[in-house]
């Protein structure tokens, strides 16, 4: 044994570096799922290093051979799924995944051990999304993270400082939590009623029966469990009714749009039915938003019996909610006047499977242009570079080389038109 750390002899770079990209493919319950944060650092890769740096190099080859295997596993080869091997390490506590194991344990007395029975101090002065400090906090470390960015700040305190301070802990569920049925009915679950006879019987002493008056007082006054719940239900709790105060307030803005297709095609690939050869389309729909802000398509579909809309493959109302806006610099015509949109291409996806285009068609008003969606836009045909031609030319958008072209008059505004228009001066024509 020396004085030494394992980093400064050996680290497994390999493992670390396949437990990271499989991390990437992780989403439910991950510490990325709470906030996008740029550059984040794997779970893997920072559990690694952590162990490395704080515990003692072995001395020899074949102690940090074993030492490593302990950490990160070994590299072996597994099926995909597609008749081919992948590399994947097996055993180890890097891998996402394996926090519950006995090793961490192991580790964590060996840390301390390590330190004269102590837990060691970890600073991280630049911690942004937290994954360094919180995997000292796993090994058992005193987590020390700071960050000048407030974003990163309230993300710290969310993934570290609350959580820890209210482990073990519970807390009387707010009202609102209790008159949620959705919500109600998944926390009984997770406490114990999972036959539906348990769960009705539950969820009747809390208010939320069929009909039939509660057997005990309702909601506030209510015996355990909803008197004692964990963190994590409260974080439920209070995140859903931030949600439901968002989706309301934004309901305006976001509209959801209720559309008619069916949920999946029959065959599978380019060689799927289009929708159309099945059924006639129908205008999109408004949906007026419930008090949540929710909206749904249950009204319209209400002339399908339950066995047609149990086919996925039949037509129905589908509930299309808008999530984000494309925006587009306009500039006025000087020919008709209209409002022109700056477009370099009109392709919002163009894939294998899913060719969408943006459709601008001039108002009558002649004040600009009117968009559309054209689902399924038509593949060219010959070789490749004649596809690639076909799929320029329609989906080509008012800019050009020289300017940008009027979709109403086919006037054509030059760069220094358009530039003179935003109250900037065109580099490409300044002199020499």
């Amino acid at each position: 044994m020396t004085d030494r750390r394992l980093i400064e002899a050996a680290f497994p770079l390999r493992q670390a570096s396949l437990d990271s990209v499989h991390e990437k493919n992780v989403r439910h319950g991950h510490i990325s799922t709470l906030h996008i944060w740029p550059a984040r650092r794997p779970l893997a890769a920072c559990r690694a290093a952590l162990l490395a740096a704080l515990l003692p190099d072995p001395g020899n080859r074949a102690g940090r051979r074993r030492l490593l295997e302990r950490m990160a596993g070994r590299v072996v080869g597994e099926p995909d799924g597609d008749g081919r091997t992948k590399e994947a390490t097996q055993g180890g506590v890097c891998r996402w995944g394996r926090e519950g194991s006995a090793g961490i344990d192991a580790f964590r007395k060996e840390i301390r051990k390590a330190f004269g029975g102590r837990a060691p101090r970890v600073l991280d002065p630049f911690a942004g999304g937290g994954a360094i400090p919180l995997e000292a906090m796993r090994l058992g470390c005193e987590a020390v993270a700071a960050d000048i960015n407030p974003v990163a700040w309230f993300i710290l305190r969310c993934t570290l400082r609350y959580p820890h301070s209210m482990a073990g802990r519970t807390r009387p569920l707010p009202g609102f939590a209790l008159r949620d049925r959705a919500f109600m009915e998944a926390f009984l679950k997770a406490q114990g009623a999972r036959t539906p006879a348990a769960l009705r019987a539950a969820l009747a002493r809390y208010g939320h029966g069929d009909g039939a008056a509660p057997s005990e007082p309702p909601l506030v006054d209510a015996p355990q469990p909803a008197s004692g719940a964990a963190f994590a239900w409260h974080l439920r709790a209070w995140g859903g009714r931030v949600l439901a105060a968002a989706r309301r307030s934004l309901a305006a803005r976001y509209p959801t749009y209720a559309e008619f297709e069916p949920l999946r095609r029959k065959g599978r690939g380019r060689c799927a039915e289009p929708p159309e050869a099945r059924f006639a389309p129908r205008p999109p729909r408004l949906l007026a938003p419930d008090a949540n802000g929710d909206a749904s398509a249950a009204a319209l579909n209400a002339e399908f019996d339950s066995h047609y809309l149990k086919d996925g493959s039949g037509p129905r109302w589908v509930a299309k909610p808008a999530a984000a806006y494309l925006w587009a610099r306009t500039v006025r015509c000087g020919g008709c006047r209209a409002e022109v949109p700056l477009l370099k291409t009109r392709w919002l996806c163009k894939t294998a499977r899913k060719r969408v285009l943006l459709t601008m068609t001039p108002r009558d008003d002649g004040s600009g242009v009117a968009f559309g969606v054209e689902r399924d836009a038509p593949e060219g045909g010959g070789s490749a570079a004649q596809k690639r031609a076909h799929d320029r030319a329609l989906g080509v958008g008012t800019m050009r080389g020289n300017g940008a072209v009027c979709p109403c008059c086919g006037a054509l505004a030059r760069m220094a038109d358009i530039a003179a228009e935003a109250g900037v001066r065109d580099p490409r024509l300044q002199p020499g």
